[in-house]
């Protein structure tokens, strides 16, 4: 049996077929334009791209902020649970998932079977959340695929106060006027975001096994910082950035749909 998931985040769509015996392939499009119409155009390139017929998928499942928007989906399930299943069948031993996207972050609590029992949203603010690591790297004129690393290298000297994406740009000018390294200063940005992330995970409980996903997740920065706050180790994925969709098409593949 061959089934699809769509993700449909705030700024890209991840597709994954997935067969019976594992992922078939992936790929991961930017969102420009209508969200139906991007959701088709990435399901028929990645079809095109791994040779595979349209005739032969036996169920799509959509999920993400935009789910309900493809018409092509046979069926739709939250991100909380493509999430929590997608991170489970990585990693069998999963209880706790963090999903750190674009603009917001999800906390998952799961089951041996992974199933989800208890979810928590960060709150409307962008400090939490990708946008803001992608501010920063703006403001620092860092590329944001070496952000995380830079940060490593940074001491422990910065500690940003504020918990919104407004006053912590704030804070972040003044360091820069009062001279602080680069490094210093980005150590401090991944410590604060986590900060929040944690405070989310604190209202359902966060337990080891531990699974970053999403597309921060690729942040060598905030898996450390999320390492350090927890004194817990943190699971990452090859791909996080598609743990939604794999998770959908997880669920499609079940009799029932997992409803």
């Amino acid at each position: 049996m061959v089934t699809a998931g769509i993700d449909i985040g705030h700024e890209s769509v991840a597709v994954v077929l997935l067969h019976d015996t594992g992922p078939l392939g992936h790929a991961t499009f930017v969102i420009a334009g209508e969200v139906g119409a991007v959701a088709r155009c990435a399901f028929e390139q990645t079809l095109d791209r791994l040779g595979i017929e349209r005739a032969s998928i036996q169920r799509i499942f959509a999920t993400g902020i935009g789910r309900e928007n493809v018409a092509l989906a046979d069926g739709h399930r939250t991100p909380m649970l493509s999430h929590a299943r997608g991170a489970h069948w990585w990693f069998p031993g999963t209880r706790t998932v963090i999903d750190v996207g674009a603009e917001g972050t999800r906390v998952m609590r799961c089951d041996a079977a992974g199933n989800l029992t208890d979810f928590a949203l960060n709150d409307k603010c962008a400090a939490g959340s990708g946008v803001f690591l992608e501010s920063v790297a703006e403001m620092l004129d860092v590329p944001l695929a070496e952000m995380g690393g830079l940060s490593l290298s940074g001491s422990r000297s910065v500690v940003l106060t504020s918990t919104c994406a407004v006053f912590a740009e704030s804070e972040i000018v003044a360091e820069i006027h009062r001279g602080a390294a680069r490094a210093d200063i980005l150590w401090g940005v991944h410590e604060a975001l986590v900060a929040k992330i944690v405070a989310t995970g604190r209202r359902v409980g966060i337990e080891p096994d531990l699974v970053l996903t999403g597309g921060v997740a690729r942040n060598v920065g905030v898996v450390q910082a999320l390492r350090e706050q927890l004194r817990m180790d943190v699971a990452v994925p090859e791909h996080p950035e598609i743990a939604g969709a794999l998770g959908a098409a997880l669920l499609a593949r079940e009799p029932a749909g997992a409803a």
